[in-house]
């Protein structure tokens, strides 16, 4: 029962028949006051005589029935509270108001208030994170009051409101595979990027971070495998990833048929984003911040220079070749008589700084509600230089006036600025000069900074082209704004019958400006001691401005109607009408310049000078609807459907129809349920399925976005090759292709069947997922062979088709120990995906058919070379099938050994074969651990993938690899017992002997460089402080949280020399980054 507080009277809202029974009633209860106790309905006044036993009162007779009397209501008179939480701490800033008038107050901080009620008067307290609470004033003029948080609610869990499309539902009654968090959960993991919060948190979502460079460290995401998903913001299609934080109220990801209410592009799932709106009260003022420092997670371990002389002369005296230096330079860089640099030291920092800031105010009234927020966030980049730099600024002012009883409108307008500045070559670039740099060469010449040094790789001097003074710079601006308006009515001549509309404008710009100067790199003579002029980078010098603009615009009206009937019917429907417009144009000028002189296009000169530009646009016009009903909350069914129309597509193939149903039996709810006994141990069980169908244009499919677009027009490439008049060339321009007039969408149909279990109030928890989704009329051009002199190419057209089944388990408990409070979450993913028609030209052969007809094959398959070890002497060699086309001449001991598949004594490609998994998990799985105690908080998520591999090559399967310097894992290698004397006997390694250039042997793609890149992560790990209310009188400040946070800190794994996620087989990647936050939330 609901806790109620007075000071001499409880009012209890027993049912009405049951006190026309002569018959014990008994009622639970927390009471903090004991005093008369009354209870009282519209109809009758019934006297009880009550027993009171602490918690427990124990109806025994009834006395008498009569009509109730008009209530005379008294004076008013100043009522004075203290408002506490369980624990006894004064709560500060709660909401108290007198029910059916506009008379409020606010409780200070030490949680008193003063207001003026009469006798009988209902008081409503209200505060985020509490459970409402409802008192009845009476006779005396003074209330003791203790408020629960909301985690202690029993039923909140189940009794959640989630944000599901269009609409929103208590998620006992969703019947859809959805996942959440909520704004907590957001605010107390900082990140820069928005999509690294949802990694291990949300069970078949899966994420993978390739990049921690600043302003590009956003993970991919993918719903169960599918794809990339539509992802929409306060009802608009738009990006998420770089919002603020503190701005997000929840994000809620829709992951089986609920999709199809989205329509075009929602065939990989839905992220839906909700902002936080204001609330009823005094302006709530919040700051927070944090600062922290980033490192990175891995680099590359090159060779010192010891290293690099002993590999680089053993390397050709294993080819039979003479040393290229010498022992007495081995010994000289080992014993430190020659300098050894360190490139990658040089060049990255241990850590470099980050930090965000946040401003929110929070307020409103009964006609009026605001929220605004203002954000800054700052990251540097690792290199030395200190020129990689992101910065962010953001706002949100989101106000929602009622107008009328009926009418509310509101208005969402939202900014963001985006900075990034880069020097003048990317991180592949520099990365890769660290990796081909030899550790006997300095940086400057003569080890003089003010002369960056020409080197063995004459353009790839990374500490010069990390200086944005030597190399050029990149700078690359964007703007993004979006206003919304919206307007709810609510019918008053049909309760439950509304009225939606909104209208979103969003304008993105971006400017990019590259400027590339000339620059030169040196060398010394020590002879002369002077220095001459080396390499010459970028010449000449040049400037390319980029300029890039886009708007959308998305207008919607909706008619819902939502009513409960019989207090067992409750139904719900609506009807959406949407049209969207997206419209985008860039163009981008370049010149060459004479000097270093101004970096503006007016100051280069006019040769060579060049300009061009391109437009897009797209439009959709979507009805939708849903309707819902359940009876009882026992009995659920929904049905959904989508009617869309692509300018994609041509107009008899323009509209598509994806319908959706799904259905829910929340059997704990049954009467044999309570019957039974179950009811006490099990407190929510429900069982779900759900079907759909869901159109997709592809555009989502970033590689191929422009596959289907435009299909059915007509028209030329232009410039398109070049003819020669006389002697200058002139543009030319070609046919587009031939024309597909039946060109259409291609659909998703998706099964998904599940179980959600509550046992005991969350002491376990469990919910699993079984889905299925079918893609058919995928975009592919069909293999005919076709003359050059046809002059024109073949259409894309519906085609191919695959499928993609899987399986999630979410496992949880949460209890209180006293004033300990634990929670622990587990969920694990798995998703594979089957090709089912790949269109391919006919095969010559059934050998190339099985090996290259991908048609019923699983996707996500590494093929190569099955190895056997690898080769211990030379008998081994000699007995074994040929595998270097030269009778295994080239073969020497530690070499690859592969095995001979088809057992013809040749090991050539048709002995490829299936050796393992591509490089997207299969398998996704997240731990996460809360533990409060008093004020302090612990937390820890850990978040890991599986059945998954990377694939080391190039520099990472030959050390000086196309002239690069070698990476230190190769010291461990096969070698002579003296690496200067070919004769003596050689000693075992993890990898094969070194030779200049590598060996074509070793080269081979075999699972020798396949590494399981299964891994687990402590993906972000915290302990806070939340100070108590009475230590924050003195300085005005309501609550206050400090903590010490930790993201991406440890990873257990097998990959060891590369992240696991990371985004190139060769390491030229910016390495994802280790961070470290302090940081700190105020509430005024």
């Amino acid at each position: 029962m609901k806790n109620l507080y007075t000071k001499n009277e409880l009012n209890l809202p027993i049912p009405l028949a049951s006190v026309f029974l002569l018959m014990s009633v008994s009622i639970h209860a927390n009471i903090y006051s004991s005093g008369n106790i009354r209870y009282h309905s519209n109809y009758f006044q019934h006297n009880l005589l009550i027993n009171h036993f602490d918690s427990s009162f124990n109806i025994i007779n009834k006395i008498a029935d009569f009509p109730l009397p008009e209530r005379k209501q008294s004076p008013p008179d100043t009522i004075q509270g203290m408002v506490t939480d369980e624990q006894g701490q004064p709560v500060s800033g709660v909401k108290v108001i007198i029910k059916g008038t506009h008379k409020s107050t606010t409780t200070d901080f030490s949680g008193k208030f003063r207001i003026e009620a009469a006798e009988n008067d209902i008081l409503i307290l209200e505060m985020i994170g509490y459970e409402r609470y409802e008192a009845v004033v009476g006779q005396s003029s003074s209330l003791q009051i203790k408020l629960r948080k909301e985690e202690a609610v029993k039923t909140k869990a189940i009794n959640e409101v989630v944000v599901i499309g269009y609409t929103s539902r208590q998620k006992k009654n969703v019947t859809s595979a959805i996942s959440t968090i909520d704004s907590k959960e957001i605010t107390q993991s900082p990140v820069a990027n928005l999509s690294n919060l949802i990694a291990g948190r949300l069970p078949g979502v899966v994420t993978t971070q390739r990049s921690g460079e600043p302003g590009y460290d956003g993970a991919g995401i993918s719903i169960r495998g599918f794809g990339a998903p539509l992802v929409v913001v306060d009802g608009i299609p738009q990006s998420f990833t770089q919002l603020d934080p503190n701005e997000i109220e929840s994000l809620t990801v829709l992951k089986d048929a609920a999709a199809a209410v989205y329509g075009v592009r929602a065939a990989n799932g839905v992220i839906l984003v909700t902002t936080k709106s204001g609330s009823r009260g005094k302006p709530t003022i919040e700051y927070s911040m944090y600062y922290g420092v980033q490192s990175p997670t891995r680099y590359p371990k090159m060779a010192n220079a010891a290293e690099f002389v002993l590999l680089t002369d053993e390397g050709e005296i294993n080819k039979g070749g003479k040393p290229a230096y010498g022992k007495s330079v081995y010994e000289d860089y080992l014993n430190g008589k020659r300098k050894s640099y360190d490139w990658i030291t040089a060049a990255i920092r241990a850590d470099s700084p980050q930090q965000q800031h946040n401003i929110t105010v929070n307020g409103g009234g009964d006609q009026v509600k605001y929220f605004m927020s203002a954000g800054y966030l700052g990251q540097d980049g690792m290199w030395r230089s200190g020129d990689t730099q992101f910065q962010r600024y953001n706002f949100r002012s989101k106000v929602e006036g009622k107008i009328t009883d009926n009418l509310t409108v509101g208005m969402n307008v939202s900014g963001r600025m985006e900075q990034r500045d880069f020097p003048g070559a990317g991180a592949a670039t520099m990365i890769g000069g660290l990796l081909r740099t030899y550790p006997i060469f300095s940086p400057y010449a003569n080890d003089n900074p003010q002369y960056p040094a020409e080197t063995n790789q004459s353009q790839q001097n990374t500490i010069a082209l990390m200086n944005k003074n030597i190399s050029g710079y990149t700078n690359d601006t964007k703007n993004f704004f979006n206003g919304i308006i919206n307007f709810t009515y609510n019918a008053p001549f049909l309760p439950g019958l509304y009225v939606n509309g909104q209208y979103s404008y969003i304008k993105q710009y971006q400017q990019v400006k590259n400027w590339r100067p000339t620059y030169m790199l040196y060398k010394y003579n020590p002879a002369t001691n002077t220095y001459t002029q080396g390499y010459i980078g970028n010449s000449p010098t040049t400037l390319q401005h980029d300029f890039n603009e886009e708007t959308d615009r998305v207008s919607s009206l909706s008619l819902g109607y939502k009513r409960k009937f019989a207090e067992r019917h409750n139904v719900e429907s609506i009807l959406v009408y949407e049209e969207r417009v997206n419209k985008g144009n860039n163009f981008w000028a370049f010149r060459e310049f004479l000097l270093n002189s101004k970096d503006y296009l007016f100051a280069g000169v006019d040769n060579n000078k060049n300009n061009n530009g391109k437009a897009f646009e797209f439009a959709s016009r979507s009805f939708a609807g849903r309707a819902y009903y359940d009876f009882k909350n026992r009995y659920i069914a929904e049905l959904i459907f989508r009617y869309d129309g692509s300018s994609r597509f041509p107009k008899n193939s323009r509209w598509g129809f994806f319908p959706a149903v799904s259905a829910g039996w929340r059997i704990s709810d049954e009467p044999f349920f309570e019957k039974m006994g179950l009811k006490k141990y099990i407190t929510d069980l429900k069982f779900t399925g759900s079907w759909g169908k869901v159109g997709d244009d592809g555009w989502n499919d970033i590689n191929n976005r422009d596959s289907s677009n435009w299909q059915y027009i007509p028209g030329y490439t232009y410039p398109s090759g070049n003819y020669i008049f006389g002697n200058n060339p002139i543009p030319g321009l070609s046919d587009k292709g031939i024309i597909n007039q039946y060109i259409t969408w291609f659909t998703s149909t998706t099964t998904n069947i599940g179980m959600v279990l509550n046992v005991r109030n969350g002491l376990f928890t469990a919910e699993t997922n079984y889905f299925f989704r079918k893609r058919t009329g995928l975009f592919a051009t069909r293999a005919l062979s076709i003359p050059n002199t046809f002059g024109a190419e073949l259409p894309k057209e519906n085609l191919n088709s695959d499928n993609t089944r899987g399986f999630e388990v979410i496992l949880g408990h949460h209890k209180k120990y006293g004033e300990l409070d634990f929670d622990i979450k587990g969920n694990v993913s798995f998703t594979r995906s089957r090709s089912k028609y790949t269109e391919a030209s006919p095969y010559n052969n059934s050998f190339q058919q099985w090996r290259n007809d991908y048609t019923n094959r699983w996707t996500n398959i590494w093929w190569g070379y099955k190895s056997l070890g690898q080769f211990q002497n030379q008998d081994e060699i000699n007995a074994w099938a040929v595998q270097d086309g030269q009778g295994n001449r080239s073969l020497r001991p530690g070499d690859i050994r592969y095995e001979d598949i088809n057992g013809d004594g040749i090991i050539d490609g048709k002995d490829i074969r299936p050796i393992g998994r591509g490089r997207d998990p299969e398998i996704m799985f997240g731990l996460n651990i809360n533990v409060g105690w008093k004020g302090f908080n612990f937390s820890v998520l850990l978040q890991g993938a599986a059945n998954f591999n990377q694939y080391f090559e190039a520099e990472y399967q030959s050390p000086f690899f196309n002239g690069a310097n070698s990476l230190a894992m190769f010291m461990d290698r096969w070698h002579r017992q003296d690496p200067y004397d070919p004769n003596s006997p050689w000693v075992p390694g993890k990898y094969p002997a070194t030779v200049p250039g590598g060996s074509p042997n070793n080269q081979k793609t075999s699972d020798f460089w396949l590494k399981d890149a299964s891994y687990l992560r402590m993906k972000n790990i915290q302990l806070a402080y939340t100070f108590k209310n009475t230590m924050l009188q003195s300085i005005g400040v309501r609550t206050l949280r400090v903590y010490l946070n930790g993201f991406n800190l440890i990873t257990w794994d097998k990959v060891k020399y590369l992240d696991p996620e990371n985004s190139n087989n060769r390491g030229l990647y910016y390495p994802q980054q280790r961070v470290i936050n302090f940081g700190l939330t105020a509430t005024l």
